[in-house]
């Protein structure tokens, strides 16, 4: 074997290793999301449940950066629109949207995750869930003949959920920050 070809193939191995770990980190974050929405509180004034997930979202793109957040959340869309129970326990189609928005989300909160910039990327990644998710929760309303009155809106999809949602992403980028130097985007 020549020193060229040992050196190649160290290299070959060495990029095996990363996308290995890459794949693990991008499949642990989906994982994470799933389990975050098992935590789901029914609320009687809405078909939108009370989860967990928005803190998994934002932890995804804070901690670990724009591209393994926002690849994350497009596998748990995935792995969910496949037929796998990685959704909320939720009736009918009232939460897609908000779902939709999760790689948009990841996403913001990782490109928003330096030091001052990462309060702005959680609070983008939040907006983005509600005003998705409630422009959704609107269709879906006319759709299904629900009561869509641009209060009910408001009042089923996203006031009560803000304060909540602002708490899991503060906690999420307070947890987020000593990871995200121990994982620098590759």
């Amino acid at each position: 074997m020549s020193a060229t070809t040992a050196i190649q193939d160290r290299a070959a191995a060495g990029r095996a290793g990363v996308w290995a770990r890459e794949a693990g980190l991008v499949v642990g974050l989906a994982g994470l999301t799933a389990l975050s929405a098992q935590v789901t509180i029914p609320l009687p004034w809405t078909p939108v449940p009370a989860t967990l997930q928005v803190a998994a979202v934002v932890f995804a793109g804070a901690a670990f950066g724009p591209r393994r957040g926002l690849l994350s959340q497009l596998l748990y869309l995935l792995l969910g629109l496949t037929g796998l129970p990685v959704f909320a326990a939720v009736t009918g189609g009232a939460t897609l949207g908000y779902l939709l928005a999760f790689p948009l989300a990841a996403l913001l909160a990782g490109l928003w995750a330096g030091r001052l910039g990462r309060w702005l990327g959680a609070g983008l990644a939040v907006l983005a869930i509600h005003a998705l998710g409630s422009l959704w929760l609107c269709g879906w309303a006319l759709a299904t003949d629900a009561p869509a009155s641009g209060a009910w809106v408001l009042w089923a999809g996203s006031l009560p959920f803000l304060p909540f949602d602002a708490l899991k992403a503060g906690l999420a980028v307070l947890s987020a920050a000593p990871l995200r130097h121990r994982f620098p985007a590759a």
